[in-house]
């Protein structure tokens, strides 16, 4: 559906301006006339709705958009109509844009359009997903529960993000400020204390010759490390956009010992939970599968489900076409088999995914209780050794002395 802007007379003559939804320039003409208008000029609308969204996606929370999820769940379930329960979860909110959005969405449903279409006018704040999913609940009839899924789901989803945030931010902070204090010593403190070894006139333990020449080569090219150092972030970022690194930087991370098996268990529970929604609300298996894949952040697992999905048109079980793949746990593999035999496929995703979500969480607080001890040992073990190749000769000229 798109929005036609108009110009037309009425019976009386009286000029009319507005905009209408159609499918079709053809359409708008039909749907005018029948309202007993005569056309002076019809054109496509431009689409505000996306400007909006764009400046939405800066806006916009998690939190929030669980929320507005939440409570349209339940006022659906209370058979409220959809035009209202839009109307009545936007004026909750204080936020503007929120407001805006919302009731953009209302003003589109009941121009005639269904919801999951109406959505499709913010792709930045509903993903395909959503809207996929919104889609079936509209056609299976279960909208209120396919929405309280979809808030359950949004809900855990943020907290593994947490999860992963708190998992990084600690060593990351520590990492930051002992570079600093590195830096500040190699730069400030040892060409202060070299000035000081100079007038001693002895021969300086090889260690604090190392020290002093890393100082001086930073104090030197420091600025232009810095530089290079930005530069190549800078062409990584672009070369990650490129689909054939992408997936050469994937599988390595899959290669790797401990990061291997948390990209799996986090990448395959987003998987299978969205897998489950889908299934649950009735969306046909080559639909789901395909909006499945673009819930997987490794390039790798997301094309083995889109291989998997031309494999299971071709007439082959999900089960199998995933372990041709090699690529996710076989807890998964395992339990789509018992829930393609079973006939309970969803519930037998979603147990899968609450599994590998506890596994993930585990091997993160595993991962981190042995990181952050590391990461001070090693930091702290430069900090010392720079320590004491500046303090090495200071107490050699005191021996010496004594």
């Amino acid at each position: 559906m798109n929005a036609f802007d108009y110009i037309a007379l009425d019976l009386k003559g009286k000029r009319q301006k507005g905009t209408i939804m159609s499918s079709s320039p053809r359409d708008a003409r039909d749907a005018l006339r029948s309202r007993q208008l005569v056309i002076l000029k019809i054109v496509q609308a431009k689409s505000k709705d996306q400007s909006i969204s764009n400046f939405i996606k800066l806006r916009v929370k998690h939190k929030n958009l669980t929320q507005i999820t939440r409570q349209l769940s339940i006022l659906i379930d209370a058979s409220t109509p959809v035009e209202e329960a839009l109307k009545i979860t936007a004026l909750q909110f204080k936020n503007n844009i929120v407001k805006t959005i919302l009731l953009s969405v209302r003003s589109q449903v009941m121009e005639g359009l269904k919801l999951s279409d109406a959505l499709k006018s913010h792709p930045t704040t509903f993903s395909r997903l959503y809207i996929a999913m919104v889609a079936s609940g509209e056609t299976s009839g279960r909208l209120a529960s396919v929405l309280g899924r979809l808030a359950d789901d949004l809900e855990k989803a943020q907290k593994i993000k947490q999860k992963i945030r708190g998992a990084t931010a600690y060593p990351t902070v520590l990492s930051v400020v002992a570079l600093i204090i590195v830096v500040i010593l190699m730069v400030a403190v040892v060409p202060k204390v070299v000035q000081q070894f100079d007038s001693f006139g002895q021969d300086l333990p090889t260690l604090t010759k190392v020290v002093i020449g890393l100082s001086e080569w930073m104090q030197r090219w420091g600025l232009f490390l810095l530089i290079i150092t930005f530069t190549f972030f800078l062409i990584l970022l672009r070369l990650f956009k490129k689909k054939s690194f992408r997936l050469r930087w994937d599988k390595m991370l899959l290669s790797l010992p401990v990061i291997s098996k948390m990209t799996k268990d986090m990448n395959a529970a987003r998987f299978a939970r969205t897998m489950s929604g889908l299934v649950d609300s009735g969306t046909p298996i080559l639909t789901a599968l395909e909006v499945s894949s673009h819930t997987l952040q490794n390039s790798v697992m997301q094309k083995a489900v889109i291989d998997a999905s031309l494999k299971v048109r071709e007439g082959l079980t999900i089960n199998n076409a995933l372990r041709d793949a090699n690529v996710f746990p076989q807890i998964v593999v395992q339990m789509i088999s018992g829930g393609e035999v079973s006939g309970d496929l969803s519930g037998m995703l979603a147990k899968s995914a609450e599994y590998l979500e506890e596994e993930f969480s585990s091997s993160i607080d595993i991962f981190l209780s042995l990181l952050e001890p590391l990461i001070i040992i090693l930091l702290a073990g430069v900090i010392l050794l720079i320590i004491g190749a500046i303090f090495m000769p200071i107490l050699q000229l005191n021996t010496l002395i004594v």
